[in-house]
């Protein structure tokens, strides 16, 4: 490590840039009892931009009060009495018997990074729920938590931090949840690990493997597959099975399946019967088999297909199963055309039946009785019965960020304005009901009288809403033109927007004395001090000869919003022609990498000026013959290995030549590790020594795969981490143009 670290010492490279500033107050007023109200609107990288409300007290300068909650993650706690809502300033939840709400947690200052949430992975009663919590810089800790009582135990101690899924599956009773921990599959009761009752960890083993290699097919079944076997497992059985796991097997056989199972890529889901099961094969081949109660025969497929057809490169696929059994596929793509994200739904049964596609911003869900799938589309929400595919109900006028269904009936919408509470009257013959519950965000808020705050809508204008001081309620203002009872000064007190000095703000904000002794003071202390320009992060994507991790780059990529440099390969344009296309159309700036995958410094070949301007020339040609699109003037050559005559080629022919290391550290093999290549490291050891031996102008380089060798992990399998990471720590993402 020490080496390696030297290594890219040495050629690593340093810039310095202004940052723009990403935060900013807006609109601050006072009214005659002293109280401030305004609104702070975040614009930063990989964090989703919106404006906070809150009331402040220009006496005191006590910690201001939030007025709106930023849906960014919603779960559903209690039985369905209390709604949680997460963002970037802590946890809130509403009380949906006093329709009050209130923050459980909050930060203590104002986020000035990009605050990304952890999923959590809630029990479907919402008694429990499992999170795993920050301890390092890749380190973390699986926890189990009552969502009533806020008491923890720790699960794992040593789990990773993960921005996409919880290694925990719930039963559909919510007594038992199954974990991963040091790739073994664990059952835990919930109930039992607070009476302190719950048996020793050893005790309670289902078998090696990731949490990918069993699922549950009703509260009393699961499905477990080690390798090729497929095992029948009796929840009633899982103690006495546990007991004995070092004797006898985890359950009863029922199939094998005509591959072995890839437990990090592979997926499965059974029906509540546990005869049907649906085997995803790296997100590439979905295949449909029907289960017997026992036997070792290889289990034949129903129907097989590969979706990499479905118009785009599949990022994710998520399984449904309606009440009478049928199976619904969702799979997030990557668009061909255009780099565009999307969704489309199918049928699986005998055959795979295309249903629709929508353009996607939350994942669909089903319904508790699996009837019906909500999924969002544009600034409507749409609720189809999931077995005849039509439309049932949908909620018109607002883009929405989160949603969580409280009941068959009933959807709790988190918007871009509003979190509303939708019954859309199937139930009894009721009819459809919208209840606004509380604002989401503002784009200004102002008095209306000194105990009554006005808001307009965060996206819509002239659409106004009222807050009740008294009782902590908003509700709809019929009034379009509102007229305020405050201003900037009353007489003790004036409030303005003045020059910040810490850089990741565009201004403070400021309480000035009018009466006595006058003094002027930051409402906030941290917007007047001095912040580090933010150091300049680059991403290199090397598409070489093999496009196994592009569409992980680039959807992780879209998610926070941060630019890359692709480096592509005359080898990867003539293999993958429309995954050419579609990086060049996905916005990102693309550079050459010559038109072979040929080592530069090889003796084996004369490696003139020549030759340099005619390998670089046919790659611009085979590009722009594909994509239609010209090459920037950026290329560094395969393997990062190149002479100092190879560069001085390259600008000859007005090639600017790329610095990234010696070697790209995610592309040594395990292969060429065997045979002495030092710097072989793990994708999660990749993303750890990144993340804390970076500077300004680090290059991290970052292969979409390579066919010439195998790892145990890739870097792109983890991006997702190292990007939120870094984006958490301030760093901020550019180009080589951009330089």
């Amino acid at each position: 490590m020490k080496k390696i670290k030297r290594i890219l010492a040495a050629v690593f490279f340093s810039v310095s840039l202004c940052v723009s500033a990403e935060i900013s107050f807006e609109n601050p007023e006072i009214n005659s009892k002293d109280r401030i109200l305004f609104t702070v609107k975040h614009d930063v990288t990989g964090s989703p931009s919106y404006r906070t409300a809150f009331s402040g007290d220009a006496k005191t300068l006590l910690a201001p009060k939030i007025l709106t909650c930023y849906p960014e993650k919603m779960e559903l706690l209690s039985k369905g009495s209390v709604l949680q809502i997460r963002n970037r300033w802590g946890t809130a939840r509403y009380s949906l018997s006093d329709s009050k709400l209130s923050w459980i947690t909050r930060t203590d200052s104002i986020p000035e990074n990009a605050q990304l949430l952890s999923p959590q992975s809630v029990s479907p009663d919402g008694k429990w729920l499992c999170c795993i919590k920050k301890t390092g810089v890749v380190e973390g800790e699986l926890i189990l938590r009552n969502a009533s009582t806020l008491q923890e135990t720790v699960l794992d101690k040593n789990a990773r931090p993960d921005y996409e899924n919880i290694p925990v599956k719930w039963s559909p009773d919510s007594s038992c949840f199954l974990y991963e921990k040091d790739g073994t599959i664990y059952f835990c009761e919930p109930k039992a690990v607070f009476q302190k009752v719950q048996l020793s960890e050893e005790y309670r083993k289902i078998g090696t493997g990731s949490i990918n290699s069993v699922c549950w097919a009703n509260s009393k079944t699961l499905i477990y597959v080690a390798r090729d076997l497929i095992y029948r497992i009796n929840a009633n059985e899982l103690y006495t099975r546990g007991l004995y796991s070092s004797v006898i097997e985890p359950g009863t056989v029922c199939g094998r399946l005509p591959v072995i199972f890839d437990e990090k890529h592979d997926e499965l889901s059974v029906n509540q019967k546990a005869g049907t099961m649906v085997f995803v094969q790296n997100k590439k081949i979905v295949s449909l088999f029907k289960l017997e109660e026992s036997g070792f025969e290889y289990v034949n497929p129903l129907v097989s297909k590969t979706v990499t057809g479905a118009g785009g490169t599949v990022t994710a696929v998520k399984v449904f199963w309606t009440g009478d059994a049928r199976c619904v596929l969702w799979l997030n793509l990557l668009s061909y055309e255009n780099g565009a994200q999307k969704a489309s739904f199918y049928s699986l049964g005998t055959e795979l039946e295309y249903l629709a596609s929508v353009n996607y911003f939350v994942e669909p869900q089903i319904s508790p009785d699996g009837k019906k799938i909500c999924f969002a589309q544009g600034e409507t929400l749409f609720v189809y019965d999931i077995n005849s595919w039509t439309e049932t109900a949908r909620l018109e006028g607002e883009k929405t960020v989160s949603f969580v269904w409280g009941s068959d009936c009933v959807i709790y919408a988190g918007g871009e304005s509003t979190v509303r509470k939708w019954n859309f009257g199937l139930e009894s013959g009721a009819l459809e009901e919208d209840t606004l519950l509380f604002l989401s965000a503002a784009s200004r808020v102002f008095w209306k009288s000194d105990t009554v705050v006005f808001a307009e809508d965060a996206v819509k204008k002239g659409v106004f809403y009222e807050f009740d001081g008294l009782n902590g309620s908003w509700s709809k203002s019929q009034e379009t033109e509102p007229v305020s009872c405050g201003s900037v000064q009353n007489g003790r007190y004036r409030v303005y927007a003045g020059n910040s000095v810490n850089s990741n703000f565009k201004n403070a904000l400021f309480v000035r004395t009018l009466s006595g002794k006058a003094v002027t003071r930051t409402y906030f202390p941290q917007t007047m001090e001095k912040r580090q320009v933010p150091a300049k992060i680059i991403l290199a994507v090397d598409a070489l000869d093999d496009a196994s991790g592009l569409s992980s780059i680039l959807y992780v990529l879209k998610k926070y919003k941060v630019p890359a440099t692709f480096f592509i390969n005359g080898e990867f344009i003539r293999r993958y022609p429309k995954e050419t296309v579609q990086i060049a159309k996905s916005g990102c700036e693309c550079g050459s990498m010559f038109f072979t995958a040929l080592d530069l410094t090889s003796k084996d070949f004369v490696v003139d000026e020549d030759f340099v301007r005619r390998g670089l020339a046919r790659n611009e040609d085979e590009f722009f013959q594909v994509t239609g699109k010209e090459l920037s003037l950026l290329w560094h050559a395969p393997f990062y290995k190149a002479t100092a005559e190879v560069k001085k080629a390259g600008e000859n022919c007005g090639y600017a030549y790329v610095e990234a290391g010696r070697f790209s550290l995610d592309s040594i093999t395990l292969e060429e590790a065997a045979r002495g290549k030092p710097g072989y490291l793990s994708a999660m050891e990749l993303v750890s020594f990144y993340a804390q031996n970076l500077q300004k102008g680090t290059v991290i380089p970052i292969s979409t795969g390579s066919s010439s060798g195998t790892r145990s992990d890739w870097l792109y399998e983890k991006l997702d981490l190292l990007i939120s990471l870094l984006l958490s720590d301030g760093y901020e993402f550019v180009t080589f143009g951009q330089l």
